[in-house]
């Protein structure tokens, strides 16, 4: 048997979401900034990506991250962010992940959890802190980059149905529609597929006739993901919504939804729905909740919008090593959807 690569990792969970933290392995990325960064790993080592994330080794649902030196001054990191369509600019339940690996791992001195860990994304600044009790972290909380609606109200027309959409920035822009607009389905597990089909529709859609371009950051373009929420349709009572986002190739998101939810909330805010300060609580597909509410408003560009604060909690699942061996006529992997 013969090894050409070996990758170390450390897999780990926040709300049911997988995420896949490289912690070695990987080549020296160029670039001073995180965009830089990234487009630097798509056009030269893209193939890691899908050697981690794509079956066998991982799977359509899985998801990544890789932790690199900050890209300004006073951070304390970076992160880049990816899963099987590419890297994505912003994850929610992966700030939460890697901030609790990286203290539970003693990567992060225990100094900085409730103080303001400042994180590098390609979207952004993202500020986090952690709750602690001792060396095991019990939460993050992480305030997003300033979150506004781009567009309300856009018309869709769909399986013979007539509806609207919402569009909203979040680190990504985000489709956000209504369970109930979509003929009445319910955001269970028995209809993920039809929930599956329905975001990638809804996205398509809203691109046919929309261009979603960021008004700064001309590489965030387009729309991530689909938001598909009820607000009666919640299996605890602690909840206010519940919340199914699908992304990256008809994947679907099992935690309550990290920037789709706080795209969600810079809808609310907009329609007057959500005051500054108040708390909501979103549930996930499988049944974990995160509380978000309204840090801050503030004017960005042309924008009115808000800086969202969402808190959740992950856990580490292991410490893993991969390798590729050359005979393996899959280890390049593949997907299957």
């Amino acid at each position: 048997m013969e090894f050409n690569k070996w990758f170390s990792a450390i897999d780990t969970h926040s709300g049911g979401e997988p995420l896949r933290i490289v912690t070695g392995g990987l080549p020296q990325m160029e670039g001073a900034t995180q965009q830089a960064r990234a487009a630097s790993f798509s056009r030269s080592f893209d193939s890691v990506r899908r050697v981690l994330m794509a079956e066998p080794r991982g799977h359509h649902g899985m998801t990544g991250a890789i932790v690199t030196p900050p890209a300004s001054e006073d951070a304390h990191f970076g992160l880049l962010f990816m899963n099987n369509e590419g890297l994505a600019p912003i994850s929610g339940h992966g700030v939460i992940a890697a901030v609790t690996a990286w203290i539970e791992t003693g990567q992060l001195q225990l100094d900085y959890a409730a103080q303001a860990i400042r994180i590098d994304c390609p979207a952004g600044r993202i500020t986090a802190y952690a709750d602690c009790d001792r060396s095991e972290v019990k939460s993050v909380s992480f305030d997003n980059v300033p979150s506004f609606v781009y567009a309300l109200d856009v018309p869709v027309s769909l399986h013979g149905l007539e509806f609207t959409v919402d569009v909203a920035f979040s680190g990504a822009f985000y489709a956000i529609v209504d369970a109930k607009a979509l003929g009445g389905i319910k955001l269970t597990e028995s209809a993920l597929p039809d929930l599956q089909a329905w975001g990638g529709a809804i996205k398509r859609a809203v691109e046919s006739q929309l261009a979603v371009v960021h008004p700064e950051l001309a590489d965030i373009a387009g729309i991530h993901g689909t938001v598909i929420c009820d607000v009666d349709d919640v299996s605890q009572p602690s909840s206010d919504y519940r919340n199914v986002t699908v992304f990256a190739g008809e994947q679907f998101d099992r935690s309550p939804g990290g920037a789709g939810a706080c795209a969600h909330m810079a809808v609310l805010k907009r329609r007057g729905e959500l005051r500054l300060g108040e708390e909501i609580v979103y549930e996930g597909i499988a049944g974990s909740q995160a509380q978000c509410k309204v840090m801050a408003e503030l004017t960005y560009g042309s924008y009115k919008a808000i800086v969202p604060r969402l808190t959740g909690n992950a856990f580490i699942l292991g410490l893993m090593n991969f390798v590729v061996d050359p005979s393996d006529p899959l280890s390049d992997g593949f997907v299957l959807r």
